[in-house]
């Protein structure tokens, strides 16, 4: 799927799931180095990336939190993903940041050795594994004590404007019964699995965590649509267990539930502004605070297209985190 769909993301989804990395990168204790925050301010060649952490970004897909790692100052990232077609896309970040390196690799094998890294985050792919609970306690396996972990997965619909409305669409219009292949004989783990906190949690702690070194947060973001057709656009092409699901519907099924999402979207977004809390990411060691103003925080930019105002369509995000003893 993430073979096929990889342009497709690049130029959809990922500008939605980017808006979480902050918050990944936070929770991973992957912070903006003093130093970089020198050569950001004074708009100076950043003198030195020693101390800035080694970080491992497992499903890398686009590489966009390799990016941002390397522009906190990381020392050195790793940006994995089983997917050639999804490296290729992340290969513009490797080429602007000599401190990444493009792996291709298997989340639930991981081709390094124990305790190599400072931190690990693991953006929206975690669903997308066969297994993972591996996936898991591979990220514990290569952290060094100390060292961080944090993945994002999708809030549930209840809390998603997002997801409600594609699920209500598929299960007013559509068949969403139809089941997606097993994973050894078993079905795959619910899609909202991970967005239960009990749920993410305890996966830490299967993993090797302390429960009591565990934390969950919710952090609010949204898709900015050009019109009331491309939510439905994204979850058709740019995505991997939906658009799964979607291509088991018939065509008549998949054109009532595109026009179930454009009707929701023109009578109850079109022309609104969603004022979301825009987290605040204050990103810095301490030690970093004089040299910075409101270089990593405040609310987002209003996203326009061609002078029209978008739609904006909340998709919050769920972090989970936890430092290995």
């Amino acid at each position: 799927m993430w073979q096929s769909g990889a342009s497709a993301y690049e130029a959809s989804f990922a500008l939605v799931t980017k808006q979480a990395a902050n918050a990944l990168l936070d929770a991973a204790g992957m912070h903006l180095t003093r130093a970089m925050a020198i050569s950001i301010v004074e708009k100076k060649p950043l003198e030195s990336r020693q101390g800035g952490g080694k970080l491992l970004d497992v499903a890398t897909g686009t590489g966009v939190i390799a990016a941002q790692a390397a522009a906190r100052g990381a020392e050195e990232v790793v940006a994995l993903d089983f997917s050639t077609a999804m490296l290729s896309q992340a290969q513009p970040v490797a080429d602007a940041h000599p401190c990444v390196t493009l792996m291709e690799g298997d989340a639930m094998a991981l081709p390094l050795p124990d305790a190599s890294f400072d931190s690990v985050v693991i953006g929206f792919g975690l669903l997308h594994l066969p297994h993972p609970d591996l996936a898991l306690k591979e990220a514990h396996r290569v952290l060094k004590p100390g060292g961080k972990l944090s993945f994002s997965v999708w809030q549930s619909p209840e809390h998603s404007a997002g997801m409600r409305i594609l699920q209500d669409a598929i299960a007013r219009h559509g068949n969403p019964g139809v089941s997606l292949p097993d994973v050894d004989g078993a079905p795959p783990l619910p899609f909202f699995h991970f967005a239960c906190q009990a749920n993410a949690i305890a996966a830490l702690v299967r993993a090797g965590f302390g429960q009591a070194a565990c934390s969950y947060e919710e952090v609010p973001i949204a898709a900015a649509l050009r019109d009331e057709h491309e939510l439905f656009g994204m979850f058709r092409t740019a995505t991997a267990r939906t658009r799964a699901l979607l291509e088991l519907q018939s065509a008549q099924q998949l054109a009532a539930i595109e026009e179930a999402i454009a009707h929701e979207l023109r009578e109850n977004f079109k022309g609104a502004w969603y004022q979301g809390v825009s987290r605040q990411s204050g990103g810095t060691k301490p030690g970093c605070d004089a040299y910075m103003s409101d270089i990593t925080t405040g609310k987002g930019p209003i996203v326009s297209f061609d002078g029209r105002r978008s739609i904006m369509v909340p998709m919050p995000a769920v972090v989970a985190a936890a430092t290995k003893s």
